[in-house]
């Protein structure tokens, strides 16, 4: 039998990892490494095939046309051997959670929250799922999710949790009096929402900011930092800077708080709703957000 011509495993989970996150850097996150490792990985890749599949000068990880092609039978076959690899394990699955949860959201409000989760429910395993990316649910990979949902799947159950709403954020230290002070200031934008600043300014009746004194980061949660740091004005979707507000590290300069075009909810699949382990957090999620002051305002009654 011939050898197989197969690239090194580690050089696939890398280029798999890149093209499905859109970003080296989340991509060496997931992995572990660190993101000149994941780009090395990705260049001896592109060796062994002779071809280029990133484009090395854009924002994100794009993929070339050489890329795109190879990127489905890739991301199947790692999707396969995963769903096959779940399947041997020994059936315990009611005593371990996973949880999709945007990045910003896992740092600045669940993990601070999930001590009281784990001292409730000690037999039970949680693992987060963090994403750049969470729109839609990952029913493939996690169990339930705390997401800002763009679409609802059929076959899916979602649970509002509360309302998202634009909120400009910026250093104490920067003087801002009015809406139109924007002219002058540097934006940070987060380039997998670019529309909230323009949604924000639109509703302030703000013109003429130029659109090239920006600061563009890939989270909410680096832009909070790069404000902090007195970058520029950043844009949250609440109420995920009310920590640094309280600290007197971050202000907000204008009272205008403008609703997001997408809400919170809890997600899950149908079929798993009625799951010890899914009942279990979403009832202690409810309480959470029932208990928390900052969310007081932002409550779905829907």
């Amino acid at each position: 039998m011939p050898r197989r011509d197969l690239p090194p495993l580690r050089a696939l989970t890398a280029f798999e990892a890149a093209a499905r996150l859109g970003s080296f850097r989340m991509a060496a996150g997931e992995l572990g490494i660190t993101r000149s490792a994941v780009s090395h990985q990705i260049k001896l890749l592109e060796e062994r095939l002779e071809v280029q599949l990133f484009r090395r000068d854009a924002r994100r990880a794009e993929l070339t046309t050489a890329g795109q092609t190879y990127f489905p039978p890739v991301r199947d076959a790692f999707d396969q051997l995963e769903a096959q690899t779940r399947a041997m394990r020994p059936a315990n699955t009611d005593k371990e959670l996973t949880i999709q949860v945007y990045v910003t959201v896992a740092l600045k409000w669940l993990i601070p929250r999930l001590h009281d989760f784990e001292r409730r429910f000690p037999d039970m395993k949680v693992r987060l799922s963090t994403s750049y990316f969470d729109w839609d649910f990952d029913e493939r990979n996690v169990d339930v999710g705390l997401i800002l949902a763009r679409n609802k799947l059929p076959g899916h159950y979602y649970r509002p949790l509360f309302k998202s709403y634009l909120v400009p954020v910026c250093s104490p230290k920067m003087k801002l009096e009015k809406p139109d002070d924007l002219r002058k200031a540097k934006l940070i934008d987060v380039y997998t929402a670019e529309e909230d600043w323009q949604t924000w300014l639109d509703a302030a009746g703000v013109t003429g900011v130029k659109s090239q004194n920006r600061l563009t980061v890939d989270s909410y949660i680096l832009a909070q930092e790069a404000a902090i740091e007195g970058r520029g004005v950043a844009m949250t979707i609440g109420p995920f800077a009310a920590e640094e507000i309280k600290l007197g590290r971050l202000m907000q300069p204008f009272p205008l708080r403008v609703p997001h075009r997408h809400n919170w909810y809890f997600a899950c699949s149908t079929v798993n709703r009625n799951k010890n382990k899914v009942r279990r957090f979403e009832e202690w999620l409810v309480k959470q957000i029932a208990a928390d002051p900052a969310l007081e305002s932002l409550k779905n009654d829907t």
